[in-house]
């Protein structure tokens, strides 16, 4: 004769908990995201400088990657202005069929969304990450078409 067994069941967690454990993993992860040591930040800066790359966006990477404090709209903002200034200086090096116009126009939709996170009365934290992510993409690609890679 079997005896037939009990589901194993899991202790539920209550939803404070999880939501705790949850904001406090995706901190861990934006703070993961943003190290980088000053050795590494002064090899980029060395090679932005032996690839001829403006000082005033050599000046805003390293705000970029070295901010005095962490505050994600002037990052994003950071982030734009030196998209800015590698279109303006290296459009000219760039393929024929470069995406400049869709650039520009993303560029603008993002600082518009900053402007209007930042008049807002309370910080939306999802806003404010999708600024960032659309910034660190729009701020990459660009990157890598003026690289040519």
């Amino acid at each position: 004769m079997t005896t037939a067994k009990k589901p194993v069941t899991k202790p539920k967690a209550t939803k404070g908990k999880v939501l705790g454990k949850l904001s406090t993993a995706v901190d861990i992860v934006n703070i993961l995201g943003q190290v980088i040591s000053a050795d590494q930040v002064k090899q980029v800066v060395e090679w932005l400088k032996e690839q001829q790359f403006s000082d005033k966006f050599i000046e805003l990477t390293k705000k970029i990657h070295l901010p005095d404090k962490y505050d994600p709209l002037s990052k994003v903002e950071n982030q734009c202005d030196a998209v800015e200034e590698l279109i303006q200086t290296r459009s000219s090096m760039l393929a024929d069929d470069a995406p400049i116009s869709a650039w520009r126009v993303e560029l603008d939709r993002i600082r518009t969304g900053a402007k209007f996170v930042k008049e807002a009365k309370g910080n939306d934290i999802k806003k404010v990450r999708e600024l960032e992510k659309r910034a660190g993409k729009l701020y990459n690609s660009v990157f890598i078409a003026v690289v040519g890679k």
